[in-house]
């Protein structure tokens, strides 16, 4: 009998957890909960030093040294591969014969 209260006891607080879950996610109508309140995420600063796990070594599992530079030169690099590796489909597709 006492197996049986335990089991309906956990039961009922299973099912009455996203009931209280959904009431701590409601809104308040407090003043302070307002979003001219909230604290603004700051913009993504280009001067951001950003740190990165550099190209693994050859034959390691390890990641080769730490890579710090700005976010403005993060994204410089990424678009010059981008171009980079454009660039060289673009060349592959006219020395297959296509119009270029």
């Amino acid at each position: 009998m006492q197996r049986s209260g335990l089991f309906a006891l956990v039961i009922g607080g299973l099912l009455l957890s996203p009931l209280a879950m959904a009431q701590q996610a409601a809104p308040d109508a407090t003043p302070a909960a307002t979003p001219a309140a909230a604290p603004q995420a700051p913009a993504e600063d280009p001067n951001e030093v950003i740190c990165r796990a550099g190209e693994p070594i050859l034959g390691s599992r390890f990641p080769g040294p730490r890579q710090c530079r700005t976010r403005k030169e993060w994204d410089q690099i990424k678009r010059d591969s981008q171009d980079a590796l454009f660039h060289q489909q673009m060349q592959r597709a006219c020395n297959a014969g296509t119009n270029c």
